[in-house]
């Protein structure tokens, strides 16, 4: 059987409201229909308001937007799944973008060797943040002080201007690079096919119907390959979606087709139970934080890459916001153990779609930030009725 990405429930007695049917089911497989819906509504909302919405174009556009977001809630996704959380992975994203730009443009490093070492920044310090949390202290308190002095290693790193321009070099190719629609299909359909033929291996391995694991390779299919369909139809196919897709089918292989992946949930979903089962949950909770550090490493890199630069002011602004709302408005529940990676790109649509809607029709900046609150609130609303199993309030 194919692993869940949901924690284990008990099963519903034959007299249970349908309220409790219906929140049951959406803590399981049915868990993005609601947010589905919600993203279309926000499309046709805004494509009646301006029809160029959804045209290719800004769709192109939409998609470099949610890119730097959505692999940082990618990050954020595997950290919620264990029942932590961190606030300081946006200013770690420009922490390591500032690293690897001083090193590829001011030292004239070659880049693969700056991402190395800015890579190794960023495993450093969520390292020394999983180490004090499994010590015991709130995971809460720790990012929301290492936010504080990864702020001030950022001065540090800056040079005495506090920018650097990386106009002109190979570090602003990441973002500017597309590829054509021969090279699109061809990139990402090797990356579909062996992601489809590992997880159906897997699928065999397990003596499990080949019929459940042909939905995710199905679904995974329409949606890369519909991609690169809109996107060869502008300027082709962005290096940085590609990276974020890469990155998503890696992940959704990882969490449900592993050893690791099962032990993340359960984890998350009862970390006692996990512990008395021998799963090594310390070592899950730094694993888990090991890959947020990559994440936010690719995130600041293709975050400066798009801005040709870095400032005191990179990791900063609503990213952070914005990640940990993508990664809940997704479906990721805030305690642990549910959710998918795919809520990740999810939320980040939804998220995403709302700023760029807001841009296009010239509305007040205030309203983004009104609706991207409202949304956030809902969803977490949501994932508290669906931990609750009901809809009426908790007794206090």
């Amino acid at each position: 059987m194919t692993t869940s990405t949901t924690a284990p429930r008990a099963d519903l007695e034959p007299g249970t409201p349908m309220s409790s049917r219906a929140l049951e089911a959406l803590a399981g497989s049915y868990r993005s229909i609601p947010v589905l819906g919600v993203l279309g509504l926000i499309w046709l909302f805004f494509y009646s308001q301006n029809s160029a919405y959804l045209s290719v174009g800004n769709i192109s556009n939409l998609s470099l937007q949610i890119v730097t977001t959505a692999i940082l809630a990618l990050g954020i996704t595997f950290v919620l799944l264990v029942g932590e959380i961190d606030l300081s992975a946006a200013v770690l994203s420009g922490v390591c973008a500032t690293v690897a730009a001083n090193l590829a443009v001011k030292q004239g490093v070659p880049l693969g060797l700056a991402l190395l070492v800015a890579l190794g920044v960023g495993l450093a310090v969520v390292l020394v943040e999983a180490l004090v949390i499994i010590f015991g202290v709130p995971s809460l308190i720790v990012t929301l002080g290492g936010m504080s002095a990864l702020q001030g290693l950022l001065l540090v790193v800056l040079p005495p201007e506090f920018a650097v321009s990386v106009g002109g070099t190979t570090y602003a190719e990441i973002a500017s690079t597309h590829f054509g629609t021969g090279t699109s299909f061809a990139a990402v359909g090797a990356c579909w096919l062996l992601y489809s033929v590992a997880l159906l291996r897997r699928q065999r391995r397990r003596a499990a119907s080949l019929g459940r694991g042909l939905v995710p390779v199905v679904v995974s299919g329409l949606v890369v390959f519909g991609l690169v369909a809109i996107f060869t139809q502008a300027r082709g196919l962005p290096l940085p979606v590609v990276i974020l897709v890469v990155m998503l089918l890696l992940a959704s292989y990882v969490t449900t087709q592993t050893t690791y992946g099962v032990h993340l949930y359960a984890v998350g979903g009862n970390r006692e139970a996990a512990q008395r089962a021998g799963i090594p949950v310390a070592r899950m909770v730094v694993y888990s934080f090991l890959v947020l550090g990559a994440c936010a490493l690719v995130a600041g890199v293709v975050d400066a890459s798009r801005l040709l630069g870095v400032s005191n002011s990179s990791g900063g602004g609503p990213l952070m916001l914005n990640a940990i709302a993508a990664a809940v408005v997704g479906g990721v529940s805030l305690f642990g153990g549910r959710g998918s990676v795919w809520s990740a790109l999810l939320g980040a649509l939804v998220i995403g779609s709302i700023n760029n809607g807001v841009q296009l029709l010239g509305y007040q900046p205030e309203v983004q930030f009104f609706a991207t609150g409202g949304v956030l609130v809902l969803a977490v609303a949501i994932d508290v009725a669906i931990t609750r199993g009901s809809l009426l309030p908790g007794r206090r």
